[in-house]
């Protein structure tokens, strides 16, 4: 069996703002959307970079103002942070 190598994993970084009133989500200083309030783009961000990741990419969430980190993965998918055991 061969094994077809893979190149480098791809990182992706979404960023969520507010302009004007509404919240806007980048994806690599692309516009990816625009949405009605903050937890709206923040979930939208998230959704996305769970996708990236599930299709073997590397992503990040970062909410303005101050690029600050968010959590994106969702907690069923590790025990330990949804309080179970290991």
């Amino acid at each position: 069996m061969t094994l077809i190598p893979r190149g480098p994993t791809r990182t992706y970084t979404f960023r969520t703002g507010e302009r004007s009133g509404v919240w806007y989500v980048n994806k690599n200083d692309v516009f990816y959307g625009d949405y009605l309030s903050r937890n709206q783009a923040i979930e939208a961000a998230c959704f996305g970079a769970r996708t990236v990741e599930a299709k073997g990419g590397s992503a990040r969430v970062l909410s303005m103002p101050g690029d600050v980190p968010v959590a994106h993965q969702l907690a069923a998918a590790n025990p330990r942070a949804a309080g179970g055991r290991s």
